[in-house]
């Protein structure tokens, strides 16, 4: 925990249970609905050092910047590329322009995400959580 809050000390971090592949992408079509409802157009996407391409010599993939209506199938190509790897040794992370929000899928096939905004962070936990995810605050269920 913490990873998200380092660079702003005033961000507050929520973590989901560890999820499979089928329940991470409808949790990334609810974040998706969400940030849509909430005027966002465009996220920021970062990327963990990937092992497996350094090592076939390939470089790794840059950050940039994708239309929300396209990150679904950004990240499926992603997975399939390998520049976006699901529970092994690197995180993804993503930020939606114009807001306070950041997201990390985490190596550990967790989804981690932070604001200093507690009451659009905690509005979007509980959406997470009503669709029987289970989503933690320092260790404990919201």
């Amino acid at each position: 925990m913490g990873t998200l809050t380092k660079a702003n000390p005033n961000a507050r971090e929520l973590l989901t249970e560890i999820l499979d592949k089928t329940r991470w992408w409808s949790t990334l079509g609810l974040i998706v609905d969400f940030l849509r409802s909430k005027g966002v157009e465009r996220v920021r996407i970062e990327f963990g050092f990937v092992l497996d391409p350094d090592l076939e010599g390939k470089p790794q993939a840059q950050e940039q910047i994708v239309q929300l209506d396209d990150l679904e199938g950004f990240i499926k190509k992603g997975f399939d590329e390998g520049t976006i790897e699901w529970a092994k040794a690197s995180d993804f992370l993503f930020q939606p322009l114009g807001t306070e929000l950041v997201f990390m899928l985490c190596n550990d096939a967790d989804l981690h995400f932070a604001s200093a905004d507690s009451s659009l962070l905690m509005e979007l936990g509980h959406k997470i959580r009503s669709s029987g995810i289970k989503v933690y605050d320092s260790g404990r269920l919201i």
